[in-house]
């Protein structure tokens, strides 16, 4: 997969001409500060935007976040948005959030997010993450994060979740009906604990988005690898 540590123009055109799926933008945000971040992603999201132009390339954004819930949260996404509505008529209609990652022991059931330690799933708001210094939070639901980390613009209530046993029924009509009710930035809350899980979500996303709906999604690296269709690969060898 090709990562670019620039957002120019002329790199996010390289992106989008790629035969790969998908592409990064390394920012490495959670370094900065709420400033730097705050230009930061309006200047990834003008030059997507005028790029997408230049090439009528249709896209999906995904805000690659921590799967333990950290970072500059509802900022970056609410930019990136908000950018994107601003330069063509576009609304985004729903908001993904999928903390889930198998490798990093990183689980949610039943709308509370775990983070595994030694043989133990621990609430993830109970761990040291949660008390990070800057991104700290008190709420391990991720409908009472939402709630938590905007204020209360958007409500615990207002949240649609996506159960594990509408994923193991396979129910992709009613996930797919779920996604097209959302509406206005809606959160969207994922709960998963295998690939197979994701995998049920994502076919009902696709159908959903190639019904006309628009999503924005702040995941783990899980999410990003099943969209963009990534097949495991074994180690690189000292050759490689």
């Amino acid at each position: 997969i090709t990562v670019f540590t620039d957002w120019t123009v002329e790199s996010i055109k390289k992106g989008f001409m790629l035969d790969d799926k998908l592409f990064y933008i390394l920012t490495n945000s959670r370094g900065l500060t709420v400033e730097q971040t705050t230009k930061l992603h309006k200047e990834i999201a003008a030059n997507v935007m005028q790029a997408a132009k230049e090439l009528n390339q249709e896209f999906i954004i995904i805000s690659r976040s921590d799967s333990t819930l950290r970072g500059h949260y509802p900022l970056e996404t609410k930019l990136l948005k908000e950018c994107i509505e601003s330069e063509n008529n576009t609304k985004i209609h729903g908001e993904i959030l999928f903390p889930f990652f198998k490798e990093g022991g990183r689980f949610t059931i039943n709308n509370v997010h775990y983070v595994k330690e030694g043989e133990q799933l621990t609430p993830a708001g109970m761990t040291e993450f949660a008390k990070d210094k800057t991104f700290g939070y008190k709420s391990s639901d991720p409908t009472e994060y939402v709630e938590e980390k905007t204020a209360g613009k958007y409500k615990k209530e207002d949240c649609i979740t996506i159960s594990l046993e509408e994923l193991n029924a396979l129910d992709i009509q009613g996930i797919k009906a779920k996604l097209i009710s959302a509406k206005d930035m809606a959160k969207i809350i994922v709960n998963a604990v295998s690939y197979a899980d994701l995998k049920v979500f994502c076919t009902a996303l696709v159908l959903a988005m190639k019904e006309g709906k628009h999503y924005m999604a702040r995941t783990a690296a899980a999410f990003t690898k099943v969209m963009g269709r990534i097949l495991d690969q074994p180690l690189l060898g000292k050759a490689q």
